[in-house]
């Protein structure tokens, strides 16, 4: 055999195991991720599966997620993990939930079912050491050729535990060309034999009725960017949310984010980034027949001279008593001022310009006087925090009386970092 032909038999070998172990997309590009400590390694496309090769590293103890632990009532449990055992312990727990599926992202109706586990229990916990690292295989259904983009979702974190849950895996899974349409004439379905008139026909067994197929757990996707209300870049942020009573927390590194929710549950998220002041908004899926929700966020920094206003600040019809709707949004305030332990304030209170002047002057100067001793009430220093009441000498605006109420308001400036 010549060189030549020794080449070219080699390399239909090499393309015939390529085939025969399909597409593989060695460490993919992941938009976000629900925990730092698992990571895709690699996914594998073969005729009959989409193989996900991942790894988990046992976060050392300074290092876990300060996770509340909660027994588990059931083998099968609504979200896995691992779910930290208490202070001072040395491993933890893991397993992969069976229930986990593949999506197209925005469109929750294309799953991919799980299929078998490799080197992790799907039915019971398995202790990991301190510090170890566990590589272990997920199964699914194959993704259908075209999508090269797709989500992993474990579940939704509940008691105490936090599920693993990838969104926006990018793969190499690239459309196959139509196969050539057979030329071969189609043979034609022989006739059914002519039955007999006077033949009785055979009594049918009674059937018993298929069981229901069991209906599977609705899902909505929230997913938006988080950017600098300034700059209009993406920034990184952490997105915080309760879930049947338990507080969930989501990084983002890009900016990006993509949250699974329940139509069952309203849901109230908090937005906060390091050097930003933070932001929240509500969201209830089941009141709209929308699958996918967007939600892009503005959190403005923490700049000197920047006037930030404090939504959400709730006063007593003409006085300057706060009310308790006022509290979520002051201890917004209250964080930002411990994790920026440099940062100093001016309370600024104002008023519309209906009525006595001087009254509102003074009114103002109250409820920013109301601000700045919640504050001091949480712990932060009075020499940080200046309050002043500028009554109705700044209005933001001069339209409608609906519009006029907008000038009633409390802000902050940064004086000094």
């Amino acid at each position: 055999m010549n060189f030549k032909l020794l080449s070219a038999s080699f390399g239909a070998i090499l393309l015939s195991i390529h085939t025969s172990f399909g597409q593989v997309t060695e460490n993919p590009k992941v938009e976000e991720s629900s925990v730092p400590y698992v990571k895709i390694k690699k996914v594998e496309l073969t005729d009959a599966h989409t193989v996900i090769y991942l790894q988990f590293v046992e976060p050392k103890a300074q290092q876990r997620p300060q996770f509340r632990s909660q027994p588990r009532m059931s083998p099968f449990p609504d979200s896995r993990v691992p779910q930290f055992p208490q202070q001072g312990a040395s491993q933890s727990q893991i397993w992969l939930d069976p229930e986990t599926r593949l999506y197209k992202p925005g469109e929750i109706d294309k799953k991919f079912k799980f299929i078998k586990a490799q080197n992790i229990t799907t039915t019971t916990k398995t202790s990991v050491a301190n510090g170890d690292t566990v590589n272990f295989v997920a199964y699914f259904e194959r993704l259908t050729p075209g999508i090269e983009e797709f989500d992993f979702y474990e579940g939704r974190s509940s008691g105490g535990n936090q599920s693993w849950n990838f969104y926006g895996i990018h793969i190499r899974n690239p459309l196959k060309k139509d196969a050539a349409k057979s030329t071969k004439p189609v043979a034609k379905a022989a006739a059914p034999p002519v039955k007999n008139p006077a033949a009785k026909p055979a009594a049918k067994a009674p059937q018993t009725p298929a069981p229901a197929a069991k209906k599977e757990a609705e899902m909505a996707v929230l997913k938006g960017t988080i950017f600098n209300a300034k700059t209009k870049e993406p920034i990184a942020a952490q997105v915080s949310y309760i879930e049947s009573g338990d507080t969930l927390q989501i990084r983002s590194s890009s900016g990006k984010y993509r949250v699974g929710v329940d139509p069952g549950e309203k849901y109230k998220f908090r937005v906060t980034a390091r050097g930003y002041y933070g932001s929240s908004f509500s969201l209830a899926p089941g009141d709209s027949s929308d699958k996918s929700f967007d939600q892009d966020v503005y959190l403005t920094p923490l700049i000197v001279g920047e006037t930030i206003l404090l939504p959400n600040i709730y006063f007593e019809t003409s006085k300057y008593t706060l009310l308790p709707e006022s509290f979520e949004e002051l201890n917004r305030l209250v964080d930002v001022m411990r994790d920026s332990p440099t940062v100093k304030i001016r309370v600024e209170g104002h008023t519309d310009n209906v009525g006595d002047f001087d009254k509102n002057l003074e009114l103002s100067r109250q409820r920013a006087e109301s601000v700045k001793n919640y504050l001091m009430e949480k712990g932060i220093e009075s020499s940080r925090i200046e309050a002043k009441g500028y009554g109705g000498t700044r209005p933001i605006t001069k339209g409608s009386e609906e519009e006029r109420k907008k000038n009633r308001r409390v802000e902050f400036v940064i004086t000094e970092m």
